[in-house]
């Protein structure tokens, strides 16, 4: 069976429009999910979610500890940067979401310190 010129056309036409808007729909190439990271008494979720913002899909990040029972002279340090650069850091408080959109590269680390030693540094992955 031959296929015509313009049943051709028609079917790459077809084709290219279902891509663009498979491409389109989802603006974000992230790697969304929850992922632990620290360790003993100092642990938390580096979670990761599109979220509808500025009239599309965006990815947003956030670094929720969950155990944060260090005592002296045991402490958690919780972080958050951006770029390379840090942008949030708490004891243990939430970050709440911050953009991890286009021009952003987030990463949530968690810290666990003695004495003003860095015993362990564990981190999620870099969105």
């Amino acid at each position: 069976m031959r296929i015509g010129k313009k049943t051709r056309f028609g079917l790459a036409a077809t084709f290219g429009t279902a891509a663009l808007i498979a491409l389109g729909a989802n603006p974000a190439f992230a790697q969304e999910g929850n992922f632990t990271i620290g360790s003993g008494s100092c642990v938390a979720i580096e979670e990761i979610q599109l979220q509808w913002v500025d009239g599309g899909w965006h990815d947003a990040m956030e670094n929720n500890p969950i155990q944060a029972s260090a005592t002296d002279p045991y402490w958690c340090l919780f972080t958050l940067t951006d770029n390379g650069t840090e942008v949030w850091r708490s004891s243990g408080a939430g970050s709440n979401w911050w953009p991890d959109g286009p021009g952003h590269s987030m990463q949530a680390c968690a810290d666990r310190w003695y004495n003003g030693t860095r015993l362990s540094h564990s981190c999620g992955p870099v969105n």
